[in-house]
């Protein structure tokens, strides 16, 4: 696969959004000026900075920390200020094999800016070392659940909106997503769903509900995500409740109805690709992209969301508070948030991007697949995860009861 290259409209787009920031400007003054003064007054520099861009050689990158070297200054009636430079650097701290293999290395090259990408090896770990401050990351990718309390505890900072104009690339749904109102801190990245997963080798009946995972003819081979959110939530759905809900007797009730699985269950874990690969579980419940990988090695594994309704959830990127690298950092979600490269993300890892201007550019295989793609009848049944604040702790501790066996 080769490096998405960024075209002409791109660059003119960046150059209109770059050049908004730095008059403080927002489109809708813009619209003003050229009701005011005529749309050629109003549009001239703009256009000077515009062809500037679109039209300049870019400088040879250097070894500072400002890389990457600013777009000359056009020649126009009035003259734009220079657009702003990413610094030399950026450091993103992600999941491993979670991107194309090469939008960091086409991200660099337009740019001039070395990315350096360390990968954390859970999302403890990761939440653990943001949460500390002094991470010297620029850039990390939270669960969209996570995001309210995040910006409560002062983790992140704001995007810069005019340095992002590939915004407007996302779904409808996903343009001001609840947990981010106006995306003032995120934007979305990747999204899943929640169901099961079965071999059909040894399963040979149609599976079609969460009670699968409570079959007692599939004692032993059964494996349940290690996640207590997830856990609670296939179990809330069974009983027809919200998976939000806090509600000290119906989350009562959905451990009761855990308590009755767990004699069941092979495993709990969050290595739901291992234990279809190894066939060792034979109902699992799983996450619908990780199952999307598992099929080229095991063709008879099938996925499902339920009738009874499943879970959606989504991965956002942010920028870290403290960042030392914020223009570089908002100008990589943009990049990222480009059709071609949404598309060469969701080719390498399997995940469906919220990037609707992307669509035409992803592997037919994957839109076809509803273990990843699924139907629009489908997604209406999915429930997303929120942020429940100090009522998590409900979860939490039921959860622990549970597996301790107390």
């Amino acid at each position: 696969m080769k490096g998405p290259d960024v075209d002409a409209t791109s660059e003119l787009e960046l150059a209109l959004a770059r050049y908004l920031a730095d008059e403080r400007i927002s489109r809708r003054d813009l619209l003003a000026r050229v009701a005011k003064v005529g749309a050629a007054a109003a549009l001239a520099p703009i256009a000077a900075a515009c062809t500037s861009a679109a039209t300049a050689t870019p400088a040879t990158p250097t070894s500072g920390p400002t890389a990457a070297s600013a777009v000359p200054t056009a020649v126009a009636t009035a003259t734009p200020t220079p657009l702003p430079s990413p610094e030399g650097q950026l450091f993103i701290y992600n999941w491993q094999d979670y991107m194309g293999s090469e939008v960091v290395s086409s991200f660099e090259k337009k740019y001039g800016v070395k990315v350096t990408m360390d990968f954390f090896p859970d999302y403890q770990t990761m939440e653990a070392k943001v949460g500390a401050g002094g991470s010297g990351y620029d850039i990390t990718f939270p669960t969209s659940v996570d995001i309210p309390k995040w910006v409560t505890r002062g983790l992140l900072v704001p995007l810069d909106q005019s340095l992002i104009p590939n915004r407007a690339n996302l779904g409808a749904t996903w343009q001001s997503p609840g947990y981010d109102p106006g995306n003032k801190y995120s934007m979305p990245y990747m999204w899943w769903t929640t169901g099961v997963a079965y071999d059909t080798s040894k399963i040979k009946e149609e599976l079609t509900s969460w009670k699968a995972l409570w079959d007692p003819r599939w004692k032993g081979h059964i494996s349940v995500l290690d996640d207590y959110r997830e856990a609670f939530g296939m179990a809330l759905i069974r009983l027809g409740y919200s998976v939000n809900t806090t509600s000290d007797s119906e989350l009562d009730a959905a451990l009761a109805l855990l308590e009755k699985q767990k004699p069941l269950v092979r495993t709990y874990t969050v290595d739901d690709i291992g234990e279809l690969s190894s066939g060792d579980s034979w109902v699992v419940h799983a996450w619908g992209s990780d199952v999307h990988q598992v099929l080229p090695e095991r063709p008879t594994v099938k996925f499902y969301i339920p009738d009874e309704g499943g879970i959606r959830g989504s991965d956002t990127m942010a920028i870290i508070a403290g960042t030392k690298h914020p223009v570089a950092a908002n100008l990589f979600i943009n990049y990222m948030l480009d059709a071609q490269v949404s598309a060469a993300n969701t080719n390498k890892i399997g995940y469906m991007g919220p990037n609707q201007a992307a669509i035409p550019y992803i592997d037919p295989a994957i839109l076809a697949d509803p273990a990843v793609n699924p139907a629009d009848a489908v997604v209406a049944k999915l429930q997303e995860l929120l942020d429940l604040g100090p009522d998590l702790q409900k979860y939490n501790d039921r959860w622990l009861k549970l597996r301790s066996g107390a």
